[in-house]
C-alpha cells in the first residue's frame, strides 16, 4: 500500500506541476501578445474549461495523496524518504494548492464576473492588468512549488527506505 500511495502521490504531483509548467512556458507567452478583449475572453474560457474531472482528480488528489504518503512513510520510523515526502507535501500544499485556492482562483472569479461586451478599451486594459500581473506572479510561485515538490518526490522514490 505504501508503494502504491507513493507512486500515486508522485504521479498526481507531476501532473499538476507539469500543467503549471506548460502553462507558464506556453499559454502565458501566447496570451501576452493578445489584445485585451481577446486575452480576457480566452482566460475566462480556460478558467471554465479547467474545472473538469481529469484536472480535479490530480489537483485535489495530489495534496491528499502527498499527506497520506508522508504519514505512511513516517511509520514505523522517520527515514530520509519520509523526510523528502513530508517536505514535498508541505511545499505542494502551501505553495501550489494553497496559492491556487487563496490567490489564483479568487482572481479567476473576479475576472469571470467582468463582461467585455460593453467595456471601453481603457476599462479592458485596466481589468486585464489588474488580473494578469498578480495572477502571473502567483502562477510562478505555484509552478516553482510544484516543480520543487516533484523533485522531492522523485528523490523519495529513488531513496532506499533506511533510517536517516
Amino acid at each position: 500500500m505504501k508503494t502504491i500511495i507513493l507512486a500515486l502521490a508522485t504521479i498526481t504531483t507531476a501532473l499538476v506541476a507539469g500543467l503549471f509548467y506548460a502553462f507558464a512556458v506556453s499559454v502565458n507567452n501566447a496570451f501576452a501578445g493578445l489584445p485585451d478583449a481577446a486575452y480576457i475572453s480566452a482566460t475566462q474560457a480556460i478558467n471554465v474549461a479547467i474545472v473538469n474531472p481529469a484536472f480535479l482528480v490530480s489537483f485535489l488528489g495530489a495534496p491528499v495523496l502527498l499527506a497520506l504518503a508522508a504519514w505512511l512513510n513516517a511509520r514505523p520510523a522517520f527515514t530520509r524518504r519520509s523526510g523528502y515526502i513530508l517536505a514535498a507535501a508541505v511545499i505542494f500544499i502551501i505553495g501550489s494548492f494553497g496559492v491556487t485556492v487563496l490567490a489564483n482562483i479568487p482572481l479567476n472569479d473576479q475576472l469571470a464576473a467582468f463582461s467585455i461586451k460593453d467595456a471601453s478599451p481603457a476599462e479592458l486594459h485596466r481589468v486585464r492588468t489588474a488580473f494578469a500581473i498578480p495572477w502571473n506572479n502567483w502562477h510562478l510561485v505555484r509552478t516553482i512549488a510544484g516543480i520543487a515538490a516533484l523533485v522531492l518526490m522523485v528523490m523519495a522514490c529513488l531513496q532506499r527506505d533506511i533510517k536517516s
